[in-house]
């Protein structure tokens, strides 16, 4: 049986297959280096630097937890030690929801490019815009040409 992806591009014309190419996905270490060019890249950039200095801080109190003489020194560096891991996990979190909103916005451009293909092939396509009241009863309905 044959792969769906192979499937979809034998499907599309030439144009869409040379255009979907050109919106392939960005490998994960492009979309991480994505975050530091949008709009928080300094909020980003922070997160990242306080990510490498805990995880500095985790090399050095597990080091020290293993050196450690008494009990209540070592649960004292295990609790450091899982409190920065807490710390990395939420930092981390924070990463991948802002690739995340980097992949939707994308597949959002995606779609506005492909829609205005569609309404450029189209030219008698025509769209009813409809406006309501705020009570949700229908007002007037427009016909507009793309």
């Amino acid at each position: 049986m044959k792969n769906i992806d192979q499937m979809i591009r034998e499907a599309l014309g030439k144009e869409d297959s040379e255009l979907l190419e050109f919106y392939k996905e960005p490998a994960i270490h492009e979309m991480l280096m994505e975050t530091f060019r949008g709009r928080f890249r300094w909020i980003n950039a922070l997160a990242f630097t306080w990510t490498i200095l805990i995880l500095g801080l985790l090399v050095v109190l597990a080091y020290l937890f293993f050196h450690a003489q008494s009990t209540q020194v070592m649960i004292a560096y295990a609790t450091g030690f899982l409190w920065g891991i807490m710390w990395i996990a939420m930092l981390k979190i924070w990463f991948w929801l802002e690739m995340n909103k980097n992949s939707l916005t994308r597949e959002i451009k995606r779609l506005e490019l492909q829609l205005a293909n569609l309404s450029r092939r189209s030219s008698s396509a025509r769209v009813a815009i409809i406006s309501s009241k705020p009570a949700g009863s229908v007002r007037y309905i427009s016909r507009i040409a793309w």
